[in-house]
């Protein structure tokens, strides 16, 4: 991947996380008040619960340190437009994915930052130079929560044009993510090759267990059948484009994308086939 294109990666992010504010407004958090034992639960499960799994796995499975924290990375993500999309199909409350992934979007601009230093020195303690806590939190408020904002600005201030546009704003979004994804494999297409086993099993274990305890942890809170779907979903999901993103970033790669980038590029497309199945079973039980 050359120089222009890695500059290209954190513009694809904003894009896509102004696409996801374009499809949010205000009365969207109403659910907040009117669900707020069910928003909860998704809250705390996708702060804390997703990065205790990820790290239980990677702990019992012992990767190599750079696939080991890039795992890490994908759990400190949120949710993106695709968990939304999930929740549709599996006939949840695609309001209260909303909400979630919007304000734990918002969220990440504290707890990314807190998360991969912690991680890095961790996982990365032979890697030369430090992270920058302070530096991440800034590029997190500019390609997630400032355009997030942006589009939900667009969609109150233009929004017939919006509605009008979701499919296409939505589709080059997808073409996007798709595109970050092939970048990621083929810039760490020999790590690939070497680790694609064991990723791939850590990371759908990873999101077998999630999809599992946050559908126990939902009924032991009484949530309805139609909250836990929807909670199941946003728990399991992670915006792998932003671990993509950010990648190169913390690892202050000049030209290519790091090895950390490679467990989001393979879970950028694991997530779908360990989740529709799982949808096609949940989405028309009661």
């Amino acid at each position: 991947m050359n120089s222009i294109a890695l500059a290209l990666l954190p513009l694809a992010l904003a894009y896509i996380m102004f696409t996801l504010g374009t499809g949010l407004k205000l009365s969207d958090f109403k659910v907040i008040a009117a669900h707020p034992k069910a928003f909860f639960v998704g809250l705390v499960n996708q702060v804390i619960l997703v990065p205790l799994v990820a790290l239980a796995v990677v702990l019992i499975t012992m990767p190599p340190p750079t696939i080991a924290f890039g795992i890490m990375l994908i759990s400190f993500c949120p949710g993106g437009v695709t968990s939304n999309m999930l929740t549709f199909y599996a006939k949840g409350n695609v309001a209260l994915s909303i909400a979630l992934t919007g304000v734990v979007s918002l969220l990440s601009v504290i707890t990314l930052p807190i998360l991969i230093t912690l991680a890095f020195d961790h996982f990365m303690q032979d890697q030369a130079g430090t992270v920058s806590a302070v530096k991440i939190g800034l590029v997190m408020f500019l390609l997630t929560a400032l355009p997030v904002t942006l589009g939900m600005l667009a969609r109150r201030k233009f929004t017939g044009f919006m509605e009008r546009k979701s499919n296409i704003l939505n589709a080059i979004a997808s073409l996007l993510f798709v595109l970050v994804v092939l970048a990621a494999v083929a810039s760490n297409w020999e790590l690939l090759k070497s680790q694609a086993t064991a990723i791939g099993f850590e990371l759908i274990s990873i999101i077998i267990i999630l999809f599992v305890l946050s559908m126990v942890i939902a009924r032991a809170f009484k949530l309805n059948w139609f909250d836990t779907k929807t909670i199941s979903i946003e728990t399991s999901i992670q915006n792998s484009t932003t671990a993509i993103t950010l990648a190169p970033i913390i690892m202050a790669a000049a030209a290519g994308l790091p090895a950390i980038a490679l467990p989001a590029a393979v879970y950028g497309v694991l997530m779908y086939l360990v989740a529709l199945p799982v949808i096609a079973v949940i989405r028309n039980k009661n």
